[in-house]
């Protein structure tokens, strides 16, 4: 069991590897510049942690973490929701993730997370498995209680089509605002925004089901 001091020590590199990283990213932070910012002997990020790749694994868990306490993705969700408020909960939470909470050390963790999506490091699997597996299991089973009856490639290939469109406000971000300023993802808009994904995936999907066999034509 960890004493207070360890929990201390531990935290402190925590806090401090979120700054290093966020500002060099993995391959330029060095262990040094960590442990003097936390305070702390030179090798306690290989005692507390194992490696600074792992300790760079553990800041991007914490920003998930956090993320996931501030907008959970069934926030306000019950037993007697429909698959479509739960469709748009998952959504606005997913989008007020995207949108971060203004600090730009968390701004920062954001965009090396979406690097790891794009050019995974050998540690992405664990993330995913930790973080992003039991997401994308509730998306698949709002999209199974929507279409019963499709197969399950069907089934993932809608998720992913509604995935595609929360995430294109991260990625392309800076592509969206010169199009048009209105593109771009604000607290302001963010309501529109989920309401604009929610009902086009609403109609794709109505689509599908249409075409089902035994459904009739759209």
């Amino acid at each position: 069991m960890e004493t207070t001091t360890e929990l201390g020590t531990r935290d402190r590199l925590l806090q401090a590897a979120r700054k290093v990283f966020a500002q060099a990213g993995l391959q330029n932070a060095t262990v040094r510049e960590i442990c003097t910012l936390a305070g702390a002997n030179v090798a306690a990020v290989s005692y507390y942690y194992g490696s600074k790749e792992k300790l760079y694994i553990a800041v991007l868990e914490d920003y998930l973490e956090e993320a996931e306490r501030r907008h959970p993705r069934d926030l306000g969700i019950t037993e007697l929701s429909t698959p479509e408020e739960r469709l748009r909960a998952y959504l606005r939470a997913f989008l007020l993730q995207t949108l971060g909470d203004g600090d730009p050390i968390t701004e920062r963790l954001g965009k090396l997370l979406t690097q790891e999506f794009v050019e995974p490091t050998q540690y992405f699997g664990v993330l995913f498995e930790r973080h992003c597996r039991a997401k994308h299991d509730l998306l698949l089973d709002i999209v199974r209680k929507m279409l019963p009856g499709m197969d399950e490639l069907g089934v993932a290939r809608c998720a992913s089509s509604i995935i595609g469109q929360c995430v294109l406000f991260d990625f392309a971000k800076e592509a969206m605002s010169r199009m048009s300023p209105d593109l771009t993802l604000k607290a302001s808009n963010i309501d529109s925004i989920t309401d604009f994904i929610l009902d086009f995936s609403l109609g794709g999907m109505a689509r599908l089901r249409a075409s089902q066999p035994g459904q009739g034509k759209a």
